[in-house]
């Protein structure tokens, strides 16, 4: 009986992948905008994986409406996953997440002009649109906090549930030093 379990697991592969690229992939998100002066409004977003394509040496999927940008490029091999949110070879490429992720692990990257610091949490139990996932939480900030000069650098969190991607995201831009806004994607499907 022990075996027919262990053969019954082995044709059921663990998916392990935190951003998961398949062609046609599609995510909906529940789109919010929260301020301290304003009511939260809400929107929906589907971010669809388009296609991949050679930017330089390297092999880059497209992943369209994601987060905020029209377009950006994405890329997940074993030691990370990428963003470029330019088809270009000259373009930073942001790690939104080393691999194999460990609470505590942190590092650094650039996108525009901005140095972004990542800090991985634990995995936890995150609400989304529809429901409660488990997912592995990743903050960042801004780095240069002279930049910011009045107000708190840009800031946020991304949920990663294994298998699905980001299950949950949020973005805090200080406007002035007495509001902000918050952009937080819920996946709903």
């Amino acid at each position: 009986m022990r075996i027919l379990a262990l053969a019954a697991l082995a044709a059921f592969p663990v998916q392990e992948e935190y951003f998961p690229l398949k062609e046609g992939t599609r995510w909906t998100y529940a789109v919010e905008d929260r301020a301290a002066d304003a009511a939260a409004s809400a929107s929906e977003v589907v971010s669809e994986v388009a296609g991949a394509r050679a930017i330089g040496e390297s092999e880059w999927t497209e992943v369209t409406r994601f987060l905020g940008y029209r377009s950006c490029w994405i890329r997940t091999t074993d030691a990370m996953i990428e963003m470029k949110a330019e088809a270009t070879e000259s373009a930073p490429a942001l790690p939104l997440l080393k691999l194999p992720a460990k609470a505590g692990d942190t590092w650094t990257g650039t996108l525009g002009r901005e140095e972004v610091r990542f800090t991985v949490g634990s995995g936890e139990e995150v609400e989304t649109a529809t429901s409660r996932v488990r997912a592995l939480h990743v903050s960042f900030t801004v780095t240069a906090a002279s930049k910011h000069e009045g107000h708190a650098a840009t800031r946020g969190d991304l949920w990663f549930a294994a298998g699905t991607g980001i299950v949950r995201a949020q973005v805090t831009k200080d406007l002035d030093c007495h509001s902000a806004e918050t952009k937080v994607y819920l996946l709903k499907h």
